[in-house]
């Protein structure tokens, strides 16, 4: 989308939920419901019956708790392209959003694939870089990285880039970007405009 010459671009990436998420989930569902009834049969073990309103705030927080952290397991990244302006959010549950990056497309260092044997991503990852995992993991043919700098933090971002954005970082840093756009604009017309 085009607006006074200004690129817009946005993607939804949803992360794919494993096996270890899915064994996540279920701990905090049997840990929460445990801890509900240690706290409601507890006073009654002991004999004390007049706790109910307390034991009642405790197990609705025990709930709360683990309905939040439950949720919380589900991700989507937001990637936003403004220009050569890229930001991106992570989405908790489809509800609360933290900002993860933002940084312009110029000062990447490099932007490839990233199982590249020509660029590989061991070049740029020294071992000091904070890393970035904004991937679905459901398509690793379409995993790139980006090696850049936030101030003077080296980053490493791995990213699920469309045909837009790709074209987007070649316009903006075609000397980094191992992407070369696959048709030129207007390269069917003739000269003549026919």
């Amino acid at each position: 989308m085009q607006f006074n010459n200004d690129t817009i671009i946005e993607k939804i990436v949803k992360k794919k939920i494993t096996s270890k998420d899915k064994f996540c989930r279920i701990l905090f569902v049997i840990l929460a419901i445990l801890a509900i009834l240690l706290v409601n049969v507890l006073p009654l073990f002991f004999g004390i019956t007049y706790l109910f309103l307390l034991t009642g705030a405790l197990s609705f927080g025990i709930g709360f708790l683990c309905y939040f952290s439950v949720t919380g397991i589900e991700k989507e990244y937001e990637y936003s392209l403004v220009n050569d302006e890229l930001n991106i959010d992570i989405i908790r549950g489809k509800k609360r959003r933290s900002h993860l990056f933002a940084g312009s497309v110029r000062d990447f260092e490099m932007v490839a694939k990233k199982n590249d044997e020509r660029h590989p991503i061991s070049e740029f990852d020294k071992g000091d870089a904070l890393h970035g995992n904004c991937i679905s993991g459901e398509d690793p043919d379409n995993e790139w990285y980006i090696s850049t700098k936030m101030g003077s933090v080296k980053v490493i971002l791995l990213i699920e880039p469309d045909e837009r954005m790709l074209n987007v970082f070649f316009r903006y840093n075609p000397r980094n970007t191992m992407y070369r756009p696959t048709s030129r604009p207007n390269a069917g017309k003739s000269k003549t405009g026919e």
